[in-house]
């Protein structure tokens, strides 16, 4: 528009300046035949004519821009609101949309006010807030690519866009136009593109490592340029290295044994002129010279002559041949061991044939391998004898274990019977037990004898198959542990279950090293719940059973309930401890005055310890030379009334330190008030009697001061006063002067108690 209105005026300046050139020209060429009045008539008509024709072309020019703007600014508007995608404008400064177009409306689902009313902001997810404001303040007045954005839909769907943006001019102010194209699908396809490229990678590492566990490597051959190419799994499986730069084909052949390459190479031969699949198996040996055993699997894949193509793969079957060779040892070694059992085997298949037996069978019947291989059991038991035939048919059907005791009467003897199933049929072991059941019910009659003993001593008796872990106890059970019958279990879990937790690992352990160390007597004392959450302490007894291959098989034994002993020692070790502990000193003696025990306390004090004065009398070696006999004569009357007394006594140290002690005798009995010697408790009162000594003789000192006090000095006071009375009588002063000499002797004296008494209350001062 800007060059349109320069154009305009460009053509309308040189009209003009052609138009007044020429036509002045003409004007003055005719003005000598025209009056003045025409010339004026003339040239403003010139003017006249000018304007009219120029304003009439202006107008025609201008409309003809108009017309073409409003063409250009509706092909602009219809390009803005009939755009299929998304399309709006938005204020920088607020961020706030302006215009919408309506693919904007129809693709997020708000209606164009709804929109009018947000920001941009409020079509993200909040998480995306500062990167979208951080975002608008970098655009520059080019176009912007902003990238993929995530925006909110009405519903609240999220979708992927890409936004592309650029500054425009909208009613005089700056604004921003954003063109976005919805990029959720592509978006979601290449997430599942990436998920799916994941999942083949994971499934392409899997594959890899399946190869890798199970030794498995592919490969491929094309015999025109004798070229092989490997997978990685076949360098680790035929321990070739990669950088070996020699041809693949002749490094092979070179590690497979030179006896079996040509049965390899005859097979490819083979393949390649016939078609016929290849399964060779053929020995290599590794980089670190062990024998390794490889199959090789291989066919045509392509039967072009000129681009043959053949596909195979090796797998290392080393651990398999291994374990053929072990079985095939296995074998042997399980003849040998059937042969060698003292129990009778023989194996049936479905149809009850005998496939395989031990000597001890053939032993038992008495006849040749050939004479019972393959032939039925019922020609050799028939079945109205054979007791055991349900357990061999449950077996057989049921496919499980079975077990029976019962009396062989084509044997004559009481066997023990075990079927096991097998893939043939059924393994079928029995043992003579007609010893053993007649030691059974010898035991059988001990416990029942030993059960009515346990009734009598409440003892629990159990008997526990360790092999199938099965528990037998006695009715005493419910007399020790509060259940109900109905609720007990048979077998170890259940009992150790009952046992403290903080116990259990000590008794397991105890056994554990009973067994391994081969010996039979066990016992153990541990807390048992007896009910409620009432733990006992019982003791365990128990005697195990070996045997012939120095297995522990049973364990038998006895529960003895010890609460209430267990807490009587634990009362009296705290008893003991107190007494230990106390800081009087206590003495037990027996019923003859000798010593039984002593504290440390009387250790400590009196320097003498237990084992030197056991056995003593204590008068024999804490008396001294202040001793009392007569106090002792009364303490060993008073001990022999059995009387419970105290008194005061010196006793001496070791050292012969005198001790004033505070004793009190109490005299100590059984369960049975059977008299058991005295409890003397002594507690040092030194102190105490020095404290008494010393305040006895400050009382002597204080009397002696008060007898001076109130008789001595009484004296001369006396007498000073009647030598004052008669000095008062006298009637001349020669009278007078014969008794101050009396007087002055009165009170020289008397001074002299005063002396007495001040040195006295000295004393005491000192004393104190």
């Amino acid at each position: 528009m800007r060059y349109g209105a320069f154009r305009i005026a460009v053509v309308y300046l040189v009209i003009s300046l052609l138009w007044i050139t020429f036509s002045d020209h003409f004007l003055f060429f005719f003005q000598h035949g025209l009056s003045a009045e025409q010339i004026l008539t003339i040239s403003s008509g010139k003017g006249y004519f000018f304007v009219v024709v120029t304003a009439l072309l202006l107008f025609a020019i201008i409309r003809s821009d108009d017309r073409k703007l409003k063409q250009s600014e509706q092909q602009y508007r219809s390009m803005y609101e009939s755009n299929p995608n998304p399309m709006w404008i938005y204020f920088p400064g607020t961020l706030r949309f302006i215009s919408v177009n309506a693919a904007a409306v129809s693709a997020y689902g708000y209606s164009r006010n709804e929109f009018l009313e947000k920001t941009i902001l409020e079509i993200r997810p909040s998480e995306d807030a500062e990167d979208v404001i951080a975002s608008a303040a970098r655009l520059e007045n080019s176009i912007n690519d902003s990238g993929i954005w995530r925006h909110l839909k009405k519903d609240g769907t999220i979708i992927y866009v890409s936004i592309t943006s650029h500054k425009i001019s909208f009613n005089g102010q700056p604004h921003v136009m954003v063109l976005v194209r919805d990029m959720t699908e592509t978006i979601l396809f290449e997430k599942r593109l990436e998920m799916i490229n994941k999942d083949l990678q994971n499934e392409k590492r899997k594959l890899s490592e399946t190869q890798r566990i199970s030794r498995i490597g592919g490969w491929e051959f094309f015999p025109g340029e004798q070229e092989l190419l490997w997978s990685d799994e076949v360098y680790e499986i035929a321990g070739i290295l990669k950088e070996d730069n020699r041809r693949p084909f002749d490094l092979y052949l070179e590690h497979i044994f030179p006896e079996d390459r040509p049965m390899m190479i005859n097979a490819l031969n083979d393949l390649i002129a016939n078609g016929k699949q290849l399964d060779v198996t053929h020995r290599i040996t590794g980089l670190d010279g062990s024998t390794r055993y490889i199959r090789q699997l291989a066919k045509i894949d392509s039967g072009n002559p000129e681009t043959l193509k053949i596909t195979g793969s090796l797998q290392d079957i080393t651990e398999l041949k291994m374990l053929k060779e072990e079985r095939d040892r296995y074998q042997l070694s399980f003849e040998s061991t059937l042969n060698s059992m003292s129990d009778a085997f023989f194996a049936l298949n479905r149809e009850l044939i005998i496939i395989r037996t031990n000597e001890a069978f053939r032993v038992l019947t008495g006849r040749d391998s050939s004479d019972i291989i393959g032939r039925s059991i019922f020609d050799l038991f028939s079945k109205e004898q054979n007791v055991f035939f349900p357990v061999y048919q449950k077996a057989l059907e049921d496919r499980v274990i079975c077990e029976k005791e019962d009396y062989s009467l084509v044997l004559d003897k009481w066997i023990k019977l075990a079927a096991y199933p097998t893939d043939e049929g059924v393994a079928v072991y029995f043992t003579d037990i007609s010893e053993q059941r007649s030691k059974d019910a010898r035991l059988k009659e001990a416990v029942e004898r030993y059960e009515l003993v346990a009734q009598a001593t409440r003892d629990v008796v159990y008997d526990m198959n360790m092999l199938q872990d099965h528990l037998i106890y006695n009715t005493s059970l419910t007399h020790l542990i509060n259940v109900l019958p109905e609720n007990i279990k048979y077998n170890l879990e259940w009992w150790r279950g009952l046992i403290h937790p903080d116990d259990l690992a000590e008794v397991v352990r105890g056994q554990e090293i009973i067994i391994r160390e081969g010996r039979t007597n066990w016992e153990c004392e541990y807390r048992l719940n007896c009910g409620n959450g009432i733990y006992k302490y019982i003791i365990d007894q128990g005697y195990f059973v070996y045997d012939e291959q120095k297995r522990a098989i049973r364990l038998i034994g006895a529960v003895r309930d010890i609460d209430a002993l267990k807490r009587s020692v634990h009362e009296n070790r705290q008893l003991a401890d107190m007494i230990t502990r106390v800081n009087n000193m206590i003495i037990v003696t027996d019923t003859y005055r000798r010593v039984r025990w002593v504290n440390k306390a009387f250790e400590d004090m009196t320097g003498y310890n237990l084992g030197e004065i056991g056995g003593k009398v204590p008068a024999g070696f804490l008396s001294g030379p202040e001793s009392c006999e007569d106090m002792l004569t009364a303490l060993r009357v008073k001990q022999e009334l059995r009387e419970v007394f105290s008194l005061d006594v010196i006793i001496y140290t070791k050292e012969r330190v005198p001790l004033w002690i505070s004793a009190e005798f109490t005299p100590s009995y059984d369960e049975s008030k059977k008299f058991q010697g005295y409890v003397t408790v002594c507690q040092n009162i030194t102190f105490r009697k020095e404290k008494e000594a010393e305040a006895k003789r400050q009382h002597d000192l204080l009397r002696k001061i008060a007898w001076v006090s109130s008789h001595e000095i009484r004296r001369p006071v006396a007498t000073i006063l009647g030598l004052v009375d008669l000095m008062n009588q006298a009637e001349d002063e020669a009278e007078r002067n014969e008794i101050l000499p009396l007087l002055n002797r009165c009170a020289t004296e008397m001074d002299q108690m005063v002396h007495e008494i001040n040195n006295e209350i000295k004393n005491v001062e000192e004393f104190h």
